[in-house]
């Protein structure tokens, strides 16, 4: 399994837009996409730990926002694209190639580098957002300018939900 999870990854990273079908339509993809983005939370984790010298932010980068964010994001990816724009997707296909799209983030491993660690983080979120309206694409069937709307419109969401959950957890942090 772990052979082809790095072969889909590479493909993924070399923006092979033939792996998103692939992966789409193998169920047994689940799995590889939960591992593909728990190792690179774990990997962007440590390069925000060492970077922010912070074990609560090592945990909570790992544990919280990656997990939570890919299946938030592919649900709503899922519904705004089937709802809004007609594609064909189940939720597990959407999260299927939507997980391994978060492969680009293990590169924020390098966050801790002076001056170029938070470009390369950067550079690695939207690689990542790139390499999520390819699974888009695929995943619902959509042409290119539906595809982009899904994406910007399941991006303002999950971002607007990350902020309310931020803050909501931030006061009830503070309150302790």
């Amino acid at each position: 399994m772990l052979d082809q999870i790095v072969a889909r990854v590479m493909r993924v990273i070399r923006l092979d837009k033939t792996v998103f079908a692939e992966i789409e339509h193998d169920e047994a993809a689940n799995t590889e996409a939960f591992i593909v983005v728990v190792a690179a939370a774990f990997l962007a984790a440590i390069g925000q730990g060492i970077a922010g010298r912070s074990f609560g932010a090592f945990i909570s980068r790992l544990l919280l926002g990656p997990i939570v964010g890919w299946l938030l994001w592919s649900w709503v990816t899922q519904v705004v694209g089937t709802k809004l724009f007609q594609g064909e997707a189940t939720f597990w296909e959407m999260a299927r190639t939507l997980g391994y799209a978060n492969a680009p983030t293990a590169l924020g491993l390098l966050a801790f580098i002076p001056c170029v660690g938070p470009i390369i983080s950067l550079a690695a979120w939207v690689l990542s957002l790139i390499v999520g309206f390819y699974a888009v694409r695929e995943a619902l069937d959509l042409p290119t300018d539906k595809s982009i709307l899904t994406i910007i419109i399941g991006w303002i969401v999950v971002v607007v939900v990350s902020i309310v959950v931020g803050v909501v957890f931030g006061a009830f942090g503070a309150l302790l």
